[in-house]
């Protein structure tokens, strides 16, 4: 991350508001800056595609404004777009275009002269890994490649302002790593990268800070430790329900078949993960993770325990 902290874009009172009332977002305010990654997290219907799309100016607010680079997306929408270039959820490359012609066009787009704009497409194919079917047709690609053909073209482009909704579902493992280098690599350039994900490993591995979306309201902003301190808890141990004794701990979620022991110190850790040993049972064990903070800042209490567990255990 870009430390000196001059602010790429700022978001001041975004509201947006759709027939019948439909409040999709309600009066946001943050700041990024430059050579920032940043991830817009939330529940589907938080309001987060709304964001983007009022970002890249294909909608405009109902009220409050962004400036991105000093130019307002209300004022000034064309000077805007010279600065963005986005993957949006549901693109896909389609028909005989192959990923070089992708990302050479959208070079050329961006005012690149011919030779910068080879040198650009052939650094961002093989960086995503695709340098090697850059002559494929799309259409016989899988959704997976087709994406990252889209990907590596954003990337291409050397805008200063790259927004990416949802850019890696669809993506294997191998995929989602090197796209994730490759922004991570152009935000140490300078480049200011806004991502829109459900993946909570991809927001905690690429991002700078996060900010949590529910209902149209920002919910909290930050790094990912400062996020997961919203747990009060160090550990989270994962056990058969039925050989966890409930009375002993005050947080408890059921899932299925299974219990999430939430606990506050290394001792009691180890020593309920003895416990679940010495009665031959396989207990996993781990420090509380971004999504348990994000379920229980976005989708509400965290413990999903039913009546009877209710009577047995207090939940805070």
């Amino acid at each position: 991350m870009n430390n000196n902290n001059e602010i790429a874009i700022e978001v001041k009172g975004v509201a947006k508001t759709y027939d019948k009332d439909v409040e999709a977002l309600k009066g946001v305010d943050f700041t990024i800056n430059k050579g920032e990654v940043f991830t817009l997290l939330g529940p589907n219907g938080a309001g987060k595609t709304t964001f983007i799309r009022i970002l890249c100016t294909q909608l405009m607010p109902s009220r409050g404004d962004i400036t991105i680079l000093g130019d307002s997306v209300v004022d000034d929408p064309n000077a805007v777009r010279e600065n963005i270039a986005m993957v949006p959820q549901d693109a896909m490359a389609y028909s005989n275009f192959t990923p070089w012609d992708y990302a050479y066009a959208f070079c050329l787009l961006r005012g690149m002269d011919k030779e910068k704009a080879k040198r650009k497409a052939e650094e961002t194919l093989k960086a995503v890994l695709m340098w090697d079917m850059k002559d494929k047709p799309c259409q016989e690609m899988s959704g997976g490649e087709k994406k990252r053909a889209l990907i590596a073209a954003t990337i291409a482009s050397d805008a200063p302002i790259l927004v990416l909704d949802e850019p890696t579902s669809g993506l294997d493992a191998i995929g989602r790593r090197n796209v994730w280098s490759a922004l991570r690599d152009r935000a140490a350039q300078g480049k200011t990268i806004i991502l829109s994900t459900h993946m909570m490993d991809e927001a905690e591995m690429v991002s700078d800070r996060l900010a949590i979306i529910k209902k149209g309201e920002l919910v909290t902003i930050g790094s990912t430790n400062e996020i997961k301190k919203a747990v009060p808890f160090k550990y989270r141990i994962i056990a058969p329900e039925d050989a966890i004794d409930k009375t002993k701990y005050t947080e408890v979620t059921k899932i299925g078949d299974r219990a999430v022991v939430y606990l506050t110190s290394d001792t009691e850790a180890i020593q309920l993960v003895s416990d679940m040993l010495k009665k031959g049972v396989n207990a996993e064990a781990s420090p509380v993770t971004l999504e348990d903070a994000f379920v229980r800042l976005a989708g509400g209490d965290i413990y999903e325990l039913n009546e009877e567990d209710k009577k047995e255990v207090k939940v805070k």
